[in-house]
């Protein structure tokens, strides 16, 4: 039966407090320095952190104690083995193909693997793990980052709605299956899965979770969960110019143009070398009808991000409607020397090019729409090519 202070460190370590369990682990290996359950408990406190060096030191203490303790033998090899020693994967390997290997021999070969770019190796052994620990949010989780990695969202969504059902406290499963079902194009799910992993996300995963949310309600036309978002991450980190744009962007997209204004206003006064925000400026005030201002801007913004499509098809729209056709052409061809597969950049060149070049109109304009992008956008490029006769 694990030692008092074993069970109390092991309490610690599932409540997400490793320094404290670290303190508890210890206090019981004064009592008794030969204490196995404290030795192990150090160990995966120390691996769980990232903390190598401390968790080669406590499993070598551990195998002293109990040489043939496989886990332990399974952790020394992994360590050596990311330390850069060869023979230690070929050790792992052996552990974990044995007939009575337990669940870390077989994971941590899978996480080796998987550090390695073995992916088909890594998704052999992470299964063989589930086999034996078929209740571990673990293998799951890991099954479903292998699967992001081969751009298979279906099988994404399946392993983290699994990882998610097993650990319904934990937000990380949530939020890789919020950005599963976003890949995969299913918005509304998406967001489900983001504010579930909303109810428990701490720290850094709670700035990525509303970060992510943010992107999503704007995705799903939310405009005042967006704004709310928006507001949160504000709050959480008052000095970051980004999200003073983005809550700049949420205004603009409810129509607050005034307050999208000025807090681009604000954003640019903190970050007057980003040239985003200038462009975001740009189009404020392009919305509330100052078109000379919204000019001066986009040439400024232009001017520091040449090669950028949004400001430079922004612009250049500008251009043409003051009949500039011939410079309208000069930044577009710039653009799409960087960008060659930018549809909107294409389509833009093709109505440069219309007034005075027909043929060369028509190929900009099918290879726009050769290129995708969404029904209105497509839209517009079929009214451009049956205008031109095409």
């Amino acid at each position: 039966m694990a030692s008092r202070y074993a069970q109390e460190g092991g309490q610690l370590l599932q409540q997400g407090q490793p320094a404290e369990a670290v303190k508890s682990f210890q206090k019981g290996l004064s009592i008794d320095p030969k204490d196995v359950d404290c030795l192990m408990g150090l160990v995966r406190t120390h691996l769980s952190t990232g903390a190598s060096q401390e968790a080669q030191g406590a499993v070598t203490r551990l195998l002293q104690v109990q040489p043939e303790n496989t886990e332990a033998q399974a952790h020394l090899a992994m360590l050596k083995a990311q330390a850069g020693d060869p023979v230690a994967l070929v050790t792992l390997k052996a552990l974990a193909a044995a007939p009575t290997a337990g669940y870390f021999e077989r994971f941590n070969l899978g996480t080796l693997l998987a550090e390695r770019g073995d992916l088909d190796g890594a998704k052999a052994a992470f299964e063989a793990a589930q086999v034996v620990a078929p209740h571990s949010v673990y293998p799951h989780f890991e099954l479903g980052r292998i699967a992001v990695q081969r751009k298979d969202t279906a099988a994404a969504v399946e392993h983290f709605q699994q990882a998610a059902a097993l650990a319904p406290q934990e937000a990380l499963p949530f939020l890789m299956l919020s950005r599963a079902h976003a890949s995969n194009g299913s918005v509304g799910l998406a967001i489900a899965a983001g504010v579930q992993a909303l109810e428990n996300a701490r720290g850094k995963t709670r700035v990525a979770v509303l970060q992510d949310l943010f992107r999503l309600y704007l995705q799903a036309n939310s405009q005042e969960a967006a704004r709310r978002t928006i507001r949160e991450l504000r709050e959480l980190d008052p000095t970051q110019v980004q999200y003073l744009h983005l809550q700049g962007l949420a205004a603009l997209l409810a129509g607050e143009l005034a307050e999208a204004k000025a807090l681009f206003e604000e954003a640019l006064q903190r970050a007057p070398h980003q040239w985003d925000v200038r462009h975001s400026l740009a189009q404020a005030h392009e919305a509330m009808g100052n078109r000379e201002e919204a000019r001066r801007l986009l040439e400024e913004t232009v001017a520091v991000a040449p090669n950028e499509p949004a400001p430079t098809n922004d612009l250049v729209r500008l251009l043409m409607g003051d009949q500039d056709h011939a410079r309208a052409r000069v930044l577009l061809e710039r653009v799409l020397a960087v960008n060659p597969n930018d549809a909107l950049t294409h389509l833009n060149l093709a109505r440069a090019h219309q007034p005075f070049d027909r043929a060369e109109a028509t190929r900009h304009a099918k290879q726009a729409q050769s290129l995708g992008g969404d029904d209105t956008f497509q839209e517009q490029v079929a009214r451009f090519l049956s205008d031109l006769g095409s």
